[in-house]
């Protein structure tokens, strides 16, 4: 779903006249931004209190809807208090830095 905002907000989806599809991705976006907040309110991490491949998966995702799509007030990013500082705790990973620069 967030490759899908990135469609519409980044590339040949900002031509469209029609925002009807775009506000269907952000909608369903917003929806899953909400269940990941949720579960980071009641965990350290998506899976559980341990960094698992759940937060490899998931959280690059929600970083490249933020940042390279650009949808951030789009999707109201703000209301996502949760994912906003486990998004920092994991990006700030000594792994997760490394793995942002390749291909160099």
């Amino acid at each position: 779903m967030f490759g899908q905002v990135g469609f519409f907000t980044k590339f040949a989806g900002k031509d469209y006249e029609d925002k009807r599809p775009r506000d269907r991705y952000v909608a369903e976006a917003r929806r899953l931004l909400g269940v990941i907040d949720a579960q980071l309110g009641r965990n350290a991490w998506i899976a559980g209190e341990e960094f698992t491949i759940a937060d490899i998966a998931i959280l690059p995702w929600v970083n490249n809807l933020l940042t390279f799509y650009e949808a951030s007030e789009l999707v109201g990013a703000t209301d996502f208090t949760h994912i906003t500082a486990t998004l920092e705790k994991f990006l700030a990973r000594p792994s997760v830095q490394k793995g942002l620069k390749i291909p160099a």
